[in-house]
């Protein structure tokens, strides 16, 4: 296993900053052979987090065989112990289940952070209001005006992996690491989308709460006695039929309200 650490300037408002407490999250991105949690492995996990207020900190462990998943696997769970909250681009939907699928398999006791921040998911109800092209992270990072260093995807990935197990040509392997580390490192400014959205009570989700949905699941919780501490004006309909299905069925958690509204997208 070869492990490469980065130290990085990032600046990010102080508001912002310590709005979201991003000192306690860890930031992440992995490679993998495939889509199949099964049948593929994980070759590349890049973790990020920050030191100070304008210092971040990556590290990547990277698997020099597919032997090695194991190891790699074993140093991230290490390192994201000390964290309670993690942050990535589309990861609940495919990089924590293909993590803890993984760390199953290699017989791995792993205990997830109890936040998933997936940014991702916050931004995709907004972004063609917010004048984004496209949802995927190079049309939010080109909105930033991020510009990057590497010109792959993710994609090309697997392949020029295939072709570093069988030449070990590590020019290969920092092409890999590059893309991933990128990926961790354009993170934490989209915060500022995240706290813009937070901010502005005048966008409205593609997906939103109808009136009807509204008022029902209002007069469900004042019925019922129930707090759910989110602007429910802004929630998925697909969430709020789901939290009103439960509440007709007497399944009343108030913690499963919340994450059914921070999972829908």
């Amino acid at each position: 296993m070869f492990i490469k650490e980065h130290m990085e300037k990032v600046t990010i408002s102080k508001k912002i900053f310590n709005h979201y407490d991003m000192k306690k999250i860890m930031f992440f991105d992995i490679e993998t052979t495939g889509f199949d949690k099964g049948k593929n492995s994980v070759i590349l996990i890049s973790a990020g987090w920050f030191v100070d207020k304008s210092t971040f900190f990556i590290r990547q462990y990277f698997a020099e065989s597919l032997e090695e998943e194991k190891d790699v696997l074993n140093v991230f769970k290490k390192d994201i112990t000390d964290f309670n909250v993690w942050c990535s681009y589309n990861g609940k939907a495919f990089d924590e289940p293909f993590i803890k699928r993984k760390m199953k398999v290699n017989n791995i006791e792993f205990i997830e952070p109890k936040m998933h921040i997936d940014l991702y998911r916050i931004i995709r109800p907004y972004y063609k209001q917010l004048g984004i092209e496209r949802c995927n992270l190079k049309s939010v990072e080109k909105f930033l005006e991020i510009e990057r260093e590497d010109n792959i995807d993710g994609g090309i990935c697997v392949e020029l992996y295939f072709h570093f197990l069988d030449n070990k040509d590590f020019e290969l392997r920092d092409i890999i690491m590059l893309h991933n580390f990128e990926d961790v490192l354009n993170l934490p400014p989209i915060f500022q989308i995240v706290y813009d959205i937070e901010c502005n009570s005048s966008l409205k989700r593609e997906d939103c709460i109808t009136k009807k949905q509204l008022k029902y699941l209002n007069y469900l919780l004042r019925k019922n006695k129930i707090t759910i501490d989110e602007d429910i004006e802004r929630i998925s309909r697909k969430a709020a039929s789901r939290i009103i299905s439960c509440i007709l069925k007497g399944k009343i958690d108030e913690c499963e309200f919340k994450k059914i509204i921070n999972n829908s997208y």
